[in-house]
């Protein structure tokens, strides 16, 4: 019987912190929607330093992309804005990061949806392990450029 009751007591804990970190969540996908930043945003919707001349640096953030990626992500885009699981907020682009690369048949694209910040007294403070987008992957065959397969990351 004792047992019993420090199951329910855990229960009900566990229930509280979950609730908890939904409304955290909640608080933090309401202030990233509501961002007009003009800037490029990283993980935690913090505004990387614009530097025109990054390109020649090796740890730079700005990189070069070959031009065959972009015609595989134009594909990748149509597709993306297609997605019935996201809304039009989460579509926009300023949610992501983007990366490319390849294997002998395809183009691999990576839509990667940014680190939600926490936010403490309306004020972000860090990152939260939460995207507000949905990350998800591609593959698009080097030859014809069409989508032959597409994966979806939580």
């Amino acid at each position: 019987m004792c047992s019993q009751k420090w199951i329910a007591f855990l229960i009900v804990i566990y229930g509280g912190v979950v609730m908890a970190e939904q409304e955290s969540v909640r608080i933090s996908k309401e202030f990233v929607s509501q961002l007009n930043e003009e800037c490029t945003l990283t993980d935690g919707y913090v505004c990387l330093n614009p530097e025109e001349d990054d390109f020649l640096r090796p740890n730079n953030n700005r990189i070069l992309v070959p031009g065959p990626y972009l015609q595989a992500w134009a594909s990748a885009y149509r597709d993306f804005l297609e997605t019935e699981e996201l809304n039009d907020s989460q579509k926009q682009l300023k949610h992501y990061r983007v990366g490319f690369t390849e294997d002998a048949d395809h183009y691999i694209i990576h839509l990667g949806g940014l680190m939600l910040p926490n936010i403490v007294d309306g004020k972000p403070t860090g990152v939260m392990g939460v995207t507000y987008g949905l990350s998800m992957k591609y593959w698009i065959d080097k030859k014809s450029l069409k989508i032959e397969k597409r994966l979806f990351y939580k």
